[in-house]
């Protein structure tokens, strides 16, 4: 089996979710940054560090949570201010609610807009580019956000654009920066399912996207963690699928049949063992030309 397909899809924290069993100074503020009442929040706050002075900020990242749904820049600066995000920031929830004023207050605040969200997941930029939003991704660029920026392995944002993002945005990123031989680009492409796979799978091999590499094959550490699920080339993986376009292609452009993956089996097993009958027809027909080519190069 090839290494299976990554999500980048974690939950963002959200204020309608529930709370943890706390002092009942958490709750109130929790209610009344629902509301939108500054005033209480304020209370609540200063009746919780004085009640409890052993109290953590981070109870009230729901309170924080609840001023980012609201776009309420007074209400979070004064959360922040209480350190309630020094166990980390709700970047994910400020992206999905298109709250930029509160993104911009996380950067006074000393967020870096390329920190990768995780070990194995990139910076920010990659939400935008996961939901679909153009603007956010414009807002994200013009505040020097690196669609190249990779986590422990590589991954970049523009790896996830390769599923989620529209051509015309893809076609941004590139204008901005983005680079076809960072990210493993064309073996996320070849999985796409959203339309246009062909035609990115075209352009990322024109402009100079390697067709013949193993995944990660150029990135030892991350080679040696991936490699136990199998790792092989974009061809092994649009078989695997039954990409029959992108499989003509890739063959087309290049790619070669008789390459062995990680687990030793060329892209036509993978085409047998999931019954892509015509891709592994076209296959075994590419093989024959290689061989053939082979035996006249001896």
């Amino acid at each position: 089996m090839q290494e299976e397909v990554l999500a980048f899809t974690p939950s963002p924290m959200r204020s309608d979710q529930p709370l943890y069993k706390r002092p009942q100074e958490v709750k109130s503020c929790y209610e009344a940054a629902l509301k939108g009442d500054i005033t209480e929040v304020r209370h609540q706050v200063e009746q919780l560090f004085r009640r409890h002075p052993d109290a953590n900020p981070a109870w009230l990242s729901y309170s924080l949570a609840a001023a980012v749904e609201k776009h309420d820049l007074e209400m979070a600066r004064f959360l922040l201010d209480k350190n309630v995000a020094h166990i980390g920031l709700p970047i994910e929830l400020a992206v999905r609610e298109h709250a930029k004023e509160i993104l911009e207050l996380f950067l006074q605040y000393g967020w870096g807009i390329n920190q990768p969200m995780h070990r194995i997941e990139p910076p920010a930029l990659s939400i935008a580019l996961r939901t679909g939003d153009h603007d956010m991704v414009e807002w994200f660029l013009d505040h020097h956000a690196d669609p190249n920026r990779r986590c422990a392995w590589d991954m970049t944002p523009t790896s996830q654009a390769m599923y989620t993002a529209s051509l015309e945005t893809i076609e941004y990123l590139f204008s901005r920066g983005a680079d076809v031989r960072q990210g493993q680009l064309l073996h996320h492409a070849v999985l796409r399912a959203k339309p246009g796979a062909l035609e990115l799978v075209r352009r990322l091999v024109d402009c100079g996207a390697p067709v013949n590499k193993i995944k990660y094959e150029d990135d030892l550490t991350t080679y040696r963690e991936r490699v136990p699920f199998g790792l092989g080339t974009p061809l092994h993986r649009a078989a695997e699928f039954g990409k029959t376009e992108i499989v003509m292609l890739l063959l087309e452009k290049g790619a070669d049949p008789l390459k062995l993956d990680s687990k030793g089996k060329t892209a036509r097993f993978w085409a047998v063992q999931r019954n892509h009958e015509e891709v592994a027809h076209i296959l075994e027909d590419f093989e024959g030309r290689q061989n053939d080519i082979q035996s006249i190069s001896m």
